[in-house]
């Protein structure tokens, strides 16, 4: 069956949304996997882009729109994913467990998909002239929230090769550097090079 208009399904209006006015959930899905093998997704949309149109899967916004939006430490977040190891259970030794995976993928044989830029995660500021902004703001920020903290920032799999990192030799670094992992990155259009040396730092 094809449906065709701008809206096959919409809650609410921008003008008159659907109001809560204390702590509530509107939508809330259970979903459950018994089998032992098989994977099992809860949601799963494709929006096929056929022609020289543009769009998104999946926008979520998040608005602040009154004078102390989330009060108290709380947070107001547009995606809170949570990959979670309940009490008891446990992950194969070969399994993974992502609170958010995001993948690039170009299909074909030797293709070239063009674009000014493809990347699995991208970030952005949107920002007004003027704004004052703090100390702690920033494009990426992490946090240890529990009472067992995390001992790596990155887990990059592949130390060489055509990976985004690689051993550096004295071709390209000093002496001292030799040997090291360099993780390679794009900077105003130039290739850089973060150094990741092998040795703790003192303190």
């Amino acid at each position: 069956m094809a449906i065709y208009g701008p809206k096959v399904r919409s809650v609410g209006t921008s003008k008159y949304p659907l109001r809560a006015w204390g702590s509530h959930i509107f939508k809330r899905d259970y979903f459950e996997h018994s089998g032992t093998s098989g994977d099992v997704r809860g949601a799963y949309q494709d929006l096929n882009v056929t022609s020289t149109g543009s769009g998104e899967t999946l926008r979520l916004r998040g608005i602040a729109s009154g004078t102390g939006v989330a009060a108290d430490g709380n947070a107001l977040n547009a995606l809170h994913a949570t990959g979670r190891v309940a009490s008891g259970g446990t992950i194969s030794e070969n399994g993974w467990l992502h609170a958010i995976r995001a993948t690039l993928e170009v299909a074909g044989t030797t293709p070239t998909p063009g674009g000014k830029q493809l990347a699995a995660i991208r970030v952005d500021s949107n920002i007004v002239t003027g704004a004052t902004m703090g100390d702690d703001d920033a494009f990426i920020a992490v946090g240890d929230n529990g009472a067992t903290g995390l001992t790596n920032l990155f887990a990059i799999e592949q130390e060489s090769g055509t990976a985004s990192a690689t051993t550096l030799t004295s071709t390209y670094k000093t002496a001292t550097q030799v040997g090291k992992i360099g993780i390679k990155c794009r900077i105003g259009g130039d290739t850089r090079w973060i150094l990741a040396t092998d040795v703790a730092p003192t303190t």
